[in-house]
């Protein structure tokens, strides 16, 4: 964890920015990093990182510049040379067109309530063991894959403009295994997520498994020939649908420069159906809490559907200072969306018994956007997706690929769980910053299209 050493030689680099007249954050950033991969049923990745990254951005009239050192503090010249970097470096940028809004930390700002020593302190044996115990228990005729990462966040921001500081430390991890038939080739997955080490249960993975791999086992996948169909949606499909309207809908550099779906539409016009409310929550316990963004600006809920209507667009600091707006907290890679639930049945079957031929489509592969602008998107059925009817499983499906727009999911929703679950969306690819959403463990859409099917799964 950060020391009150390393604290104080930051306070010194700040107060050297003060005396050179520039505007500077300063943000500290260290993730304590596992990962674990199986593949064909045993251990394929068992790695570890800690990591110390210390990010400058320096404001000098309308020019700006940037520098990020990767390792531990351990002096304060180590610290002044990255400040040096960052000012040489805004002295040789281009000017920008606009004049930009320094960051400034609104408040103290200390939070910590998401934080699980056990779970940042996590022995991979404990990975492996449940893993085996899945694996085990399922059956070792099927072919397991999947990935578990798990850690801690930490992070200290500090500026110029303000004497206030932001403090931040959390632990998330993201749990997948995927079971996949040798021979026919069919997959089902099953996720887990959560802040804590007791978040985690084997149990709820091997029942997932063992409930549906019946229907797999016994029945031939189904070819869905292209048409609309009524489809219900599962929390990972709705929450990746949902992450990229917002991205395309309602920030405020495509709102503004035309190229987002909802450029077309003001404030308080219908964009989706009338059952559909959607807020930015950072008190939300289903998502990774975040008070403040990377500005220092303190995030609150924050509307940007309100029954179906466009209710406010989000801007960071840097477009806000672009088309002369206010900024809204939203200068972060970690909002805490929050689609809100219904009125629906907890068991997904009951809801749709009496709506016929369903489509049960929990998650999709490869989603993508032919059209941005138009808010069309496509994506493919893969893991445990089935056929439904009268509120009974039938079959698997084949891989079906829906592609429509965000408005035709979002705007013909029938039936909305009132049960509310928490789906990651973080990415482990780049530095720790963990996402994740509250959504509806399912809704049910009609007259949603499906464009193709292949032949298999």
């Amino acid at each position: 964890m950060m020391t009150e050493k390393i604290k104080d030689i930051l306070r010194a680099v700040r107060s050297e920015a003060e005396k050179k007249k520039v505007n500077a954050t300063i943000s500290y950033h260290r993730e304590k990093s596992h990962l674990m991969r199986i593949g064909n049923n045993s251990v394929s990745l068992n790695t570890s990182e800690d990591l110390t990254r210390l990010d400058f951005k320096v404001h000098i009239g309308r020019k700006q510049g940037t520098h990020t050192q990767l390792g531990e503090i351990v002096s304060a010249e180590y610290a002044l040379k990255a400040l040096t970097i960052a000012i040489e470096k805004t002295k040789h940028s281009i000017e920008f067109d606009f004049d930009p809004i320094p960051d400034k930390i609104e408040a103290d700002f200390c939070q910590k309530e998401q934080y699980d020593k056990k779970l940042e302190e996590l022995d991979p044996s404990f990975k492996q063991q449940a893993y085996s115990k899945i694996i085990s228990s399922v059956g070792h005729q099927y072919n397991f894959s999947g990935s578990w990462s798990s850690g801690s966040t930490e992070q200290f921001v500090l500026t110029t403009k303000s004497k206030h500081e932001a403090y931040h430390l959390v632990t998330d991890q993201n749990f997948s295994i995927v079971l996949k038939h040798p021979e026919k080739k069919w997959e089902m997955i099953s996720t887990q997520t959560g802040w804590k080490k007791s978040d985690f249960k084997v149990s709820k993975t091997i029942n997932e498994f063992k409930k549906l791999l019946p229907v797999y086992e016994k029945n031939k996948g189904f070819k869905v020939k292209p048409g609309k169909y009524t489809v219900i949606l599962g929390p990972a499909a709705i929450a990746e649908v949902l992450e990229m309207a917002l991205w395309t809908g309602f920030f405020g550099r495509s709102y503004e420069e035309k190229r987002g779906w909802t450029a077309k539409n003001k404030i308080g016009d219908k964009v989706l159906g009338s059952n559909i409310s959607i807020i930015d929550d950072p008190e939300n316990k289903d998502t990774f809490m975040a008070e403040f963004d990377f500005s220092g600006k303190k995030r609150k809920k924050f509307v940007l559907c309100d029954k179906g209507k466009l209710k406010g667009i989000l801007y960071d600091s840097q477009t806000a200072a672009m088309y002369k707006k206010k900024p809204t907290g939203h200068n972060t890679g970690s909002m805490s969306v929050v689609l809100s639930t219904g009125k629906g049945e907890s068991d997904v079957l009951k809801a749709v018994k009496d709506l016929g031929t369903v489509l049960y489509i929990p998650a999709l592969h490869y989603i993508n956007l032919p059209n941005p602008s138009k808010g069309i998107f496509t994506g493919s059925s893969r893991f445990n997706a089935v056929l439904v009817k009268n509120g009974k499983i039938v079959s698997p499906i084949f891989s079906s690929r829906i592609t429509d727009t965000f408005q035709a999911v979002f705007g013909n929703v029938k039936i909305i769980s009132g049960k509310s679950v928490s789906l990651n969306l973080s990415n482990t690819y780049g530095r720790r910053n963990p996402v994740a959403a509250s959504v509806p463990s399912y809704i049910v859409s009609e007259k949603i299209k499906i464009t193709d099917c292949a032949d298999s799964f």
